[in-house]
């Protein structure tokens, strides 16, 4: 790694300035963020007159319940995968950890981004723990912010690739332009992020301020961790793609637990991944009403009715949730060993 290049971007992170800055909860971004869902899912059943909120409750059948632990089960699996994903991001960076602690602070984050009423992600636990336990908040920084942007690399391959398999997918009229969209969209918006964080110069006088400048120095530090590292680098997307793939797979249990036959497990491959992207924008609490009304139109096109597609989507949500729960212990018995005194604390 070119020494100068990264002592260069460790300053343009500024560690020490960023811990001061992790955000704390704010509750009127929540309120905000509760009431954009409400209001989703409220217009989501206005324009369809059919579906009554009786509608969505499914029954609940023994199978619908093994089908429902097998898809929290399998999640829980996959923050095993992301674990792997960050643990190899971070060692690369020079800051790794043990395995068994990158997976307490991991599951403590999704903890916080799925369980809690909170305004800031699980992300901000992950970044404040980690730099507490190594004392260095810039690199943890950077882990996550590259862990984060190598998952968002694999989904519209994944979707891509079901498709293929499947051709049938492209040809279903606005559902697949939208899905198709927002894979070359997200493509080309990491490509952006990739260029930028090579031209940090000139980038930062397109996007103007600290932020921004602080994402892209952290991808850079990244590309220029990676950069002579091949075999991490195939590690880091083997094991996104993992991650990613058991999500559907959870999915796909999902739609089993509803006896919704055209939720199989390559369409939950190729529509999940677009999904996932559009539900994550950060205007609504968990996705809800985004994801709900994605799965409308994606599987409405395969046939899967209205009511079925909001509770399949809503059912998915409360898997999340439940998996999350696994990161309970850690978020409240977990927390970091801070290396430096300057460092502030977490709430």
């Amino acid at each position: 790694m070119d020494e100068v290049e990264r002592e260069e971007a460790l300053l343009e992170i500024d560690g020490t300035r960023l811990a001061a800055q992790l955000p704390q909860n704010n509750w009127r971004s929540v309120l905000v963020r509760f009431l954009i869902s409400f209001a989703f899912l409220s217009l989501l059943f206005w324009r369809l007159p059919d579906v009554s909120l009786g509608d969505v409750i499914p029954e609940i059948t023994s199978a619908a319940v093994i089908w429902v632990l097998v898809a929290v089960v399998v999640h829980i699996i996959a923050y095993v995968l992301q674990t792997v994903r960050w643990s190899t991001v971070s060692t690369t960076l020079g800051i790794g950890l043990p395995f068994r602690r990158m997976f307490s602070h991991l599951l403590a984050g999704e903890f916080v981004s799925n369980a809690l009423p909170t305004s800031f992600g699980g992300d901000v636990v992950r970044v404040r723990r980690q730099g507490q336990d190594t004392g260095d908040f810039a690199d943890a920084f950077a882990a996550t912010a590259l862990e984060r942007l190598t998952g968002w690399l694999v989904l519209p391959f994944l979707s891509t690739a079901a498709m293929l398999i499947h051709p049938e997918f492209l040809q279903l009229g606005t559902a697949s332009v939208v899905a198709v969209a927002i894979n070359i969209s997200t493509v080309a918006a990491l490509i952006g992020i990739l260029w930028a964080a090579g031209h940090k110069r000139g980038a930062g006088r397109l996007i103007g301020r600290s932020g921004w400048q602080r994402y892209l120095a952290a991808v850079h530090l990244g590309v220029l961790a990676f950069k002579h590292q091949r075999v991490r680098i195939f590690e880091v997307l083997i094991a996104g793609l993992g991650f990613q793939f058991l999500q559907c797979v959870s999915v796909y249990a999902a739609g089993r637990a509803l006896n919704i036959d055209q939720v199989t497990l390559l369409a939950a491959l190729a529509f999940f991944p677009p999904t996932a992207i559009a539900q994550n924008l950060p205007f609504a609490l968990g996705g809800l009403g985004v994801r709900e009304a994605v799965f409308v139109l994606f599987f409405g096109a395969l046939g899967v009715p209205d009511a079925e597609a909001i509770a399949l989507g809503l059912l998915v949500y409360l898997i999340f949730v439940a998996a999350s729960l696994a990161g309970a212990p850690s978020f409240a018995f977990g927390r970091a060993r801070t290396k430096r005194t300057d460092l502030v604390g977490e709430t």
